[in-house]
């Protein structure tokens, strides 16, 4: 049981000042015993996973890994998952609090902070740990019956949860979900829909409300709940990111680039969302708009030779065989032993008709590696 006197404090925010600052405060309350720093959300998962923190108090906006990542990710892992965080932020907008309700956040503050707000909301937070009230303390069986297989029990007692909080939608959703996992459309729906009417602002439900009407092809409807999911929270990445996903394999590609560029619209790192939206639309071959985020990149770090192989391939795959060679001869001059770049010299060169110069690289990666059945094939085509 968390002693408030004695307890272990990870203080997560990329300004040190921040962190001594909130460290001095908790002292003049007299919470906590032992304080450690973060500086993003990466290094605070280092220190959760070595040494027992108690409590976490974590900033909104970090580089490298958010606060509200690092949430996401502690309430996924089973060891930390009933880990109190405490999130701080500048705002308090309709998207910032639709995530963190979301995320399962013990306490939100808004900055300034002050001693009496800090203060206020730990000894609040460990209140509810020591004494949940039942809505929590239900919903926490109910998982842990779900894990172990025993569903009738979890469904019970998400029942009793609804019974002891009937105005919270997180009961709700959570048996929708339950239903959702176990193929049962319906009662999933029923479930789903009373969460989003309860609390129209439950992206969790109106999320899941899209995927289970996409799944009967019911797109219209679909869309519906996942344009409203996305409104009220287009800061949540990997479900834009998803959405975006389902839109490509739907080939509703024009509706895919829109939410593909409002949620680069909110990264903090673009470049490396720019990244993993181009390696998506590669995926799905969308091989015009892969080249313009991956061009966006090599911007800003030239060097990337990897990526530049990934422009060979996109080029390649639209039929533009002059530009595939020219990056794929680029990505060679650069690693020379890589027989994978020269078989895609060779074909490309096929494909301008330079039959001789495709032969000699071919005979080359051959005398290299004779068993390699990608030159073996290309050589034998056109022998």
């Amino acid at each position: 049981m968390i002693n408030l006197k004695h307890m272990s404090v990870l203080i997560v925010d990329d300004i040190e000042g921040m962190c001594k600052s909130i460290r001095g405060m908790l002292k003049v309350l007299k919470y906590g015993e032992k304080f450690r720093f973060a500086y993003n959300g990466r290094e605070a998962l280092k220190i959760l996973k070595n040494e027992t923190i108690d409590i976490v108090i974590a900033d909104w906006n970090m580089p490298l890994m958010t606060g509200l990542e690092l949430l996401v990710y502690i309430r996924k892992d089973k060891q930390l998952r009933d880990l109190p965080v405490v999130m701080v932020t500048a705002e308090a907008s309709r998207d910032i609090v639709a995530e963190a309700a979301e995320s399962d956040v013990d306490a939100y503050i808004l900055k300034p902070l002050t001693v009496k707000s800090l203060g206020d909301k730990i000894s609040s937070v460990i209140k509810k740990i020591k004494n949940p009230p039942p809505m929590f303390y239900h919903l926490k069986r109910a998982r842990n019956f779900k894990e172990v297989g025993h569903l009738n029990a979890a469904i019970e007692e998400i029942h009793l949860a609804i019974k002891a909080d009937p105005l919270s939608s997180k009961p709700l959703r959570e048996l929708g979900y339950l239903f959702f996992s176990e193929n049962e459309g319906g009662q999933a729906e029923k479930y789903f829909l009373k969460a989003a009417n309860i609390n129209p602002y439950d992206v969790f439900a109106l999320h899941y409300l899209g995927k289970l009407y996409l799944n009967r092809n019911q797109i219209e409807k679909a869309e519906i709940y996942f344009d409203k999911a996305m409104l009220i929270s287009p800061r949540n990445i990997p479900r834009c990111i998803d959405y975006g996903k389902i839109l490509l394999e739907r080939g509703m590609i024009q509706k895919a680039r829109k939410v593909f560029n409002k949620v680069l619209s909110y990264a903090d790192n673009p470049l490396s969302l720019s990244e993993e939206i181009a390696e998506v639309l590669m995926e799905k071959g969308i091989y015009a708009d892969a080249i313009k985020l991956i061009n966006t990149v090599l911007k800003s770090v030239p060097a990337r030779y990897d990526l530049i192989f990934k422009l060979g391939i996109a080029y390649e795959n639209l039929g533009r065989h002059e530009k595939a060679l020219n990056f794929f001869i680029q990505y060679g001059n650069k690693d020379q032993d890589n027989l994978v770049a020269k078989i895609h010299i060779a074909k490309n060169y096929f494909d301008l008709n330079q039959t001789q110069k495709a032969k000699q690289i071919l005979r080359f990666v051959l005398r290299i590696d004779p068993n390699n059945s990608d030159a073996k094939e290309l050589l034998g085509r056109f022998n």
